[in-house]
């Protein structure tokens, strides 16, 4: 049975299990929210509960049960218990935000995508507790002292009191290194005998075509040039337009480091040229608007139609094309602008932050062993692919069958047979869209393959023209993480935000034309009032401190 409301529901498996989460959930803190328990609960086939808040995930169709949870459940003979949050981010936050700020009994286990701020502030109120002594306890983590870089791992993860309060999902994946793609449509290029554009000046002129020219050959002027939404993953058209001017990284607030100094991107004369360069391509007809404004299911409506709408697509995967686009978008490589200069926003691979283990959890180390646990090798390959034997195989007979993404070029056989890539981003019930403590190496995810040999019909591999064209444009030098303090945050933050939205808007204003270039430097000296210099030097001083950990 479940108990739904507006943000969520826990899910149970008997009437009197619920009588026991909602007593722990609902009572304020007056009614012994802040006690905790001698005891987990204990469900009616006598396994000890363990709650977990998660974020409501449409392509899971339900944890309690889900593939993965089973597994875990058979194995670590627990019950598992399930709050979902709301889907929406920022939705999700507030919610355990009200929570937290009413003194509601919390959830074992917090196992919600966070910002190392809000980390930072539950950490410092006693929410979380700190699981240094639990990971270093090889006995109790045997999972994560096996992790073959698992001190830097441990650093990585700590906050900037020098502790660690989650578990890490942690996939080392050049390809996820430099999302910030974008795709041409190769079947335009052939049909008006163009080359592929290496630097601006030659996009400008492919863009032109393409909206002049009737490409999609319908008869009609519908094409566009170039369209990206304003939140599909790396789907942000300024980002890849503006790395040809200067690097330009939206994960770091477009700041950069030159020299282990701090400045930022968006202050530089290069950017300027950047979003004069993008104004040209709005005010012409070649960059359309909607860019700015729509979502990435209304992109999608608008560039998978018969024939194709849109030539150039900034999007971090291949999945942003439907089948009427998918085979005639080929990956382009970052272009070069007026100064030779070209780049790609670089995220190494950095453990991801999960299961939180909160003040109320009734066996916090128990919580922690199902946590390490997620990180068994097999465990962490049902976290991505689903079932194995079903929708992937390590069965050398059937990986034999499957052409590795390296294979050709590097020699690398595939290990991992992915037998259902339509699991990934997709309803299923398999496991929880990975949103969990995982680990998968780089030799795991270069291995992987999806691509049986001898398949016409088998999706094109972009890994080797990825590894070509963007894992040579990272940078020599930029920002892994900044790492702040309690009083550092408290310190920025409303400067931080401010300066985020300022630029963000700004930058769609001079872009659309909406406000005039001639007012760059009004902007400026708009940024120095809401205290750039000062963000600048915490964002210094946490930058300083992240290379000395």
């Amino acid at each position: 049975m479940s108990i739904r409301t507006r943000y969520g529901a826990w899910r149970k498996g008997t009437a009197s299990a619920l009588a026991v989460i909602l007593a722990g959930t609902l009572l304020s803190a007056c009614a012994s929210g802040n006690e905790q328990e001698a005891a987990p609960a204990v469900g009616e086939d006598g396994r000890p509960i363990i709650t977990v808040a998660v974020q409501a995930n449409p392509n899971v169709e339900d944890y309690e049960t889900n593939h993965y949870t089973k597994r875990i459940e058979e194995a670590m003979n627990v019950d598992l218990q399930f709050m979902e949050l709301p889907s929406q981010a920022e939705e999700a936050i507030t919610k355990l935000s009200l929570m937290v700020s009413s003194g509601s009994k919390l959830p074992d286990v917090i196992n919600v995508y966070l910002n190392e701020s809000t980390i930072y502030d539950y950490a410092a109120k006693g929410v979380f507790i700190k699981q240094d002594d639990y990971l270093n306890n090889a006995e109790l983590a045997p999972n994560f002292n096996a992790i073959p870089d698992k001190d830097f791992v441990y650093n990585a993860m700590k906050l900037a009191d020098g502790s660690v309060y989650s578990l890490p999902r942690h996939n080392v994946y050049e390809w996820n290194e430099g999302s910030n793609r974008a795709w041409i449509n190769a079947d335009w290029l052939d049909k008006l005998n163009l080359e592929t554009p290496r630097t601006t000046d030659e996009l400008y002129s492919v863009l032109k075509a393409f909206a002049e020219q009737d490409p999609n050959g319908n008869g009609k002027k519908d094409e566009i040039g170039m369209v990206g939404s304003t939140n599909g993953w790396s789907q942000n058209v300024r980002v890849f337009l503006m790395n040809a001017f200067l690097y330009a990284d939206p994960a770091k607030g477009y700041l950069d480091v030159r020299d282990g100094k701090i400045f930022p991107s968006f202050t530089q004369p290069e950017w300027k040229e950047g979003l004069e360069y993008m104004n040209r391509l709005v005010a012409e007809g070649l960059l359309s608007p909607l860019s700015f404004t729509q979502d990435e299911t209304q992109m999608k409506a608008l560039i998978n139609v018969q024939g194709g709408m849109a030539g150039v697509v900034p999007a971090g995967s291949y999945s942003a094309f439907g089948t009427e686009l998918e085979n005639h978008m080929t990956l382009l490589a970052p272009v070069k602008g007026p100064a030779g200069f070209s780049a790609t926003p670089y995220s190494p691979s950095m453990p991801t932050p999960l299961w939180f283990i909160t003040k109320d959890a009734a066996d916090p180390e128990l919580a922690f062993k199902v946590g390490d646990y997620l990180l068994d090798p097999e465990m962490s390959k049902v976290s991505r692919y689903g079932e194995k034997d079903v929708d992937w195989s390590d069965d050398p007979s059937i990986t034999a069958q499957y052409l590795g993404p390296f294979e050709e070029t590097e020699g690398i056989p595939t290990q991992l047979a992915d037998l259902n890539p339509g699991i990934w981003n997709n309803p299923q019930n398999k496991n929880w869209n990975d949103a969990n403590p995982a680990y998968r190496s780089l030799e795991t995810n270069n291995s992987a393959s999806n691509m049986k040999k001898d398949d016409a019909a088998a999706a094109p591999n972009w890994q080797p023209a990825y590894a070509d064209g963007y894992v040579t444009a990272f940078p020599e030098e930029s920002i892994s993480k900044l790492s702040y303090t309690p009083d550092e945050l408290k310190q920025i933050a409303d400067s931080k935000t401010a300066i985020d939205n300022y630029v963000n808007e700004s930058a769609v204003a001079f872009i659309t034309g909406n406000r005039p270039m001639s007012q760059w430097d009004s902007y400026l000296e708009e940024l120095n009032k809401m205290g750039l210099d000062a963000y600048l030097e915490v964002a210094q001083a946490a930058y300083d401190r992240s290379q000395a950990q």
